[in-house]
């Protein structure tokens, strides 16, 4: 095991602005956040954090034998071994790294950010990158895999010590082009810190995580480090791809001072958009404009976003410079994303699609998306909300289902701790506020039951009738107050097709 010492080098990476004599002497070899870790040859990382502060753990640490401790620089204790950084979160990230021998310096990676969209345009990207002849790996919000291995994903974003060991077992598994979901609460807590980034991605910005941010403002601000700190700070970068349809895209393409390619839903709306591309239920196709010239599109994927999510990897690897006519067959072979309007088949005639929409936009644009496709078929949706999470979302929510559906099923989502009811109470208050606007409103029945609320939809839909299932699309899970409980929105539907 190589052992570690805070020389010069290291100091000037981590922001070191003083340490105590000797502490850049000692020798370590692992690093961790977690007092009880520990000891001998471990280095101790003081992180202040949502309930706990590390600097509270600094003695224990020392007394378990951490040879030396990092702390913010206002935090240094009396007579211990200590390095005193700006950041000790952007320090944790790069020692993480160093202590599994910077495993990602030999990647092609990519960053993918935005509220909706990261996870279609991360795997697409992972089957371009295999079409092209590469290793790839993918780290998201579904699961993260590499060269044959899936692993669960804890979240979409991992802390830097378990997303540095992640990079570690790509790297000795032969990776070397990994597509990266970037969450805003990554890069706020600094957790994604000196990667070598070749390329970064806006899928779209819309509302979320306000119940973590406080304001769309510092939902934005954390966004937008990955253009214009991250990005630019790679040796390896070569530019930056946005959304062209999206007002932060454009705001990314003022201030990121690399390159940025925009790409558009919009026939000549960007750099990349669509010549002429049609939609139905069996996938989209056509031909798109890019700056490498037009290519022709075939895909199972359904919807005008989905068609968003493969002009934004094929930007990528436009700017990446790889073999487009490979990539672009390795993108169209993609015939599903879990949980992202994923067609569920069964006995029954009933067109059920399973979606991860869980902010108003990701509804409105679902709906937005099938409406036009049903025809004279009834549009059902079976929708809840989060618990726990931003409030302010839920009525915006209900709003969306029942301007756009024809039938809506209110229903529980994860509750976690929260009152089911109350949950469900700010839905319905917003499907009655467009209603007392005088506005066009599909009836609405409420089931706090999940399984039952799916079961009754699909039961009594009429043949040819689409469904859509929206909230919680790939997970197997619900929250229910503080248990976990195995629960799949597409299982339970397939059971009901099949009954």
């Amino acid at each position: 095991m190589r052992m570690l010492h805070f020389d010069s080098a290291l100091r000037a990476e981590v922001g070191a602005c003083a340490f105590t004599p000797g502490a850049d002497l000692v020798e370590w070899s692992r690093v961790t956040v977690d007092s009880r870790k520990a000891g001998p040859g471990v280095a101790f990382v003081a992180v202040r954090g949502e309930k706990a502060d590390g600097h509270d753990y600094i003695q224990a640490a020392l007394d378990a034998g951490s040879p030396v401790v990092v702390v913010q620089q206002d935090r240094a204790p009396a007579g211990a071994p200590c390095v005193a950084v700006t950041d000790s979160r952007r320090a944790l990230a790069i020692l993480a790294a160093r202590v599994e021998g910077d495993p990602s310096g030999g990647f092609l990676l990519a960053g993918i950010t935005g509220t909706d969209g990261k996870t279609s345009t991360a795997m697409l990207l992972e089957a371009g990158f295999a079409a092209c002849g590469l290793i790839p790996g993918l780290v998201g919000t579904i699961e993260y895999r590499y060269a044959g291995v899936s692993e669960p994903s804890g979240m979409t974003t991992p802390d830097p010590l378990e997303l540095q060991a992640l990079f570690g077992r790509m790297r000795d598994r032969g990776v070397n082009a990994v597509a990266m979901e970037v969450s805003s609460h990554a890069l706020d807590q600094h957790r994604v810190e000196a990667l070598p980034f070749a390329v970064a991605l806006l899928t779209v910005m819309t509302r979320d995580h306000l119940d973590y941010h406080g304001t769309l403002e510092n939902y934005r601000a954390a966004k937008e480090r990955l253009f214009t700190e991250l990005l630019p700070a790679s040796p390896r970068a070569k530019g930056a791809v946005v959304n062209g349809d999206d007002a932060f895209g454009l705001h990314l393409k003022g201030v990121c001072p690399l390159p940025v390619t925009t790409f558009s839903r919009i026939a000549g709306g960007g750099d990349l958009c669509p010549e002429s591309v049609t939609f139905d239920l069996e996938g989209l196709r056509g031909r798109i404009r890019t700056p490498w010239g037009p290519i022709d599109l075939d895909s199972p994927l359904i919807g005008p976003h989905n068609l968003a999510n493969l002009l934004a990897a094929i930007g990528a690897a436009g700017v990446l410079g790889l073999d487009l006519a490979r990539f672009v067959a390795g993108v169209c072979a993609v015939s599903r994303i879990p949980g992202r309007l994923e067609r569920v088949r069964g006995r029954r005639n009933v067109r059920v699609y399973v979606d991860y929409a869980h902010t108003p936009m990701a509804l409105e644009n679902v709906l937005s998306v099938l409406r036009p496709m049903v025809g004279s078929s009834r549009l059902t949706v079976v929708m809840g909300a989060g618990g726990d999470r931003d409030r302010g979302k839920r009525p915006l929510m209900g709003r969306a289902g029942a301007l756009l559906a024809d039938r809506v099923v209110v229903t529980s989502d994860n509750p976690r701790s929260e009152d089911p009811d109350a949950i469900i109470a700010a839905i319905v208050g917003g499907i009655e506020a467009a209603r007392d606007e005088g506005l066009a409103i599909a009836p609405f029945e409420v089931e706090p039951d999940r399984r039952a609320a799916i079961e009754r939809s699909i039961r009594g839909a009429a043949d040819g009738e689409v469904v859509v299932i929206a909230g919680k699309g790939h997970e197997d899970y619900q929250i229910l107050g503080n248990r976990r409980i195995h629960f799949s929105d597409v299982e339970t539907a397939k059971e009901t097709l099949d009954a």
